[in-house]
């Protein structure tokens, strides 16, 4: 099948990347934070955003070496220099705080981190996120169609409702679409062993699978790269991983 129309509808254009990285360089230009350093993060960094696309996550790296034992004030710190360059800054609750503001037609979400180079450094699940942008990154330099191919899978479960980890959703996390597709190597390939799933399916390790807390399991294991004791698909219910499923044959029926 020829994605090249599907494509050219979902994959940004030279003009919305060029208008993408003008905002994210007006935005980091104001980031300013001792021994903190901002950097475009999520599915920008990655390459793998969608057409249309009006979320931008920005990480602030603190330097590990010098916050590994207050981890804890970095949210605090960040939230003070924002406060001063930026107006309408909100700061929202998760496992850190964060934080969102509103430019232009964009919504930015700033993201204080750890800047830590292995999954042992981590204090925070957030820590992890740099490290995921790094490995995507590097399973798309020895692919190089392989961020067209994720943009493909990212569509096709948005399509059919199963895009997004959040809790009223239950779906496919934009990091696990990154994993299926780079561990099959493109859309189609992902599309024939999905409709083939049974529940547990184990993507990875079967020996880390094995040892995960039975609290992280779900119809689909994604053992993270990453962070190989954590299944990237948790959050997965299993009413969207049959629908993914139901809608993969249904592809590949017609």
């Amino acid at each position: 099948m020829d994605f090249a129309p599907i494509l050219r509808d979902i994959k940004p254009t030279k003009k919305e990347e060029q208008q993408l990285n003008k905002t994210v360089q007006q935005i980091v230009s104001k980031i300013k934070v001792k021994d903190a350093v901002p950097m475009l993060g999520g599915s920008g960094a990655k390459k793998t955003w969608l057409k249309n696309t009006h979320d931008i996550d920005i990480y602030v790296k603190f330097k590990h070496s010098i916050y590994k034992d207050k981890s804890g004030e970095i949210a605090d710190i960040l939230h003070q220099a924002l406060k001063k360059r930026f107006q309408g800054i909100s700061r929202l609750h998760g496992s850190r705080d964060y934080f969102q503001l509103k430019h232009r037609d964009y919504t930015i979400e700033i993201v204080p981190i750890l800047d830590i180079s292995q999954a042992q450094q981590a204090k925070n699940t957030t820590a992890f996120s740099k490290l995921h942008v790094d490995y995507v990154l590097k399973e798309i330099r020895k692919n190089k169609k392989l961020s067209d191919e994720i943009r493909l899978v990212k569509q096709f479960a948005k399509a059919n409702h199963v895009y997004g980890a959040e809790s009223y959703i239950r779906g496919f996390s934009g990091y696990v679409l990154e994993l299926l597709t780079s561990y099959y190597g493109s859309f189609t390939s992902l599309m024939k062993v999905a409709a083939k799933w049974k529940p547990i399916t184990v993507i990875g390790s079967k020996t880390a699978a094995n040892k995960l807390n039975p609290a992280k399991r779900a119809p689909l294991i994604v053992i993270d790269p990453v962070q190989p004791d954590r299944n990237a698909a948790a959050a997965l219910s299993e009413e969207k991983f049959y629908d993914l499923i139901m809608a993969a044959r249904t592809f590949l029926k017609h």
